[in-house]
């Protein structure tokens, strides 16, 4: 997402279920760090469901670089604290794809406090006027609570199977699911 149609969606101040407040704003290119520390700090089950994609400092600092790509929308809860509550981005491949690829990491504190939501809301909000039409994703069959929120959300399931074994993690069942936005 390129800086001008950045400025179309302003920072947006949000309340969690916890009382902890934050502000929802788009990644910012010296917010390497900072993401690393959301990534270093998540428990590490968070590997088995935000796959392939590496939880480290390294693969932080490469999202926050791209920060002003025009086929991605990155958005962070940034805490009152400055530490980055949670992670919601989407990409697509080129001017003419049908359909993007999407990821949510959300901090071990505000997990089940509304975080996800409020990214996730917000997420759907820009992807009305940017990005392919669709929103795709994946998601495991025992991450109950995304796998709720999706279909909250308006996701649903398209098929379903299993993916492969990984890390530690052995194959298991998973949905994949789309949103039509446009």
């Amino acid at each position: 997402m390129t800086p001008a149609e950045r400025d179309q969606y302003p920072e947006r101040e949000v309340a969690l279920k916890n009382g902890r407040r934050g502000r929802l704003r788009f990644l910012r290119q010296d917010d390497g760090d900072r993401l690393g520390d959301l990534y270093e700090g998540l428990p590490e089950e968070a590997g088995r469901f935000y796959w392939p994609h590496p939880l480290d400092r390294e693969h932080a600092r490469g999202n926050a670089a791209r920060a002003d790509s025009p086929t991605e929308v990155v958005l962070v809860l940034e805490l009152e604290d400055g530490s980055l509550g949670g992670y919601a981005w989407y990409r697509w491949r080129g001017n003419e794809a049908r359909a993007s690829g999407f990821g949510i990491c959300v901090a071990g504190p505000c997990q089940g406090c509304g975080a996800g939501r409020v990214l996730m809301e917000r997420l759907l909000e820009v992807a009305g006027r940017v990005g392919p039409p669709v929103m795709s994703l994946t998601c495991q069959h025992a991450n109950a609570r995304a796998v709720e929120l999706y279909l909250k959300l308006g996701f649903r399931v398209i098929r379903e199977g299993i993916v492969k074994g990984r890390r530690q993690w052995p194959a298991e069942p998973q949905y994949w699911m789309e949103r039509r936005r446009r």
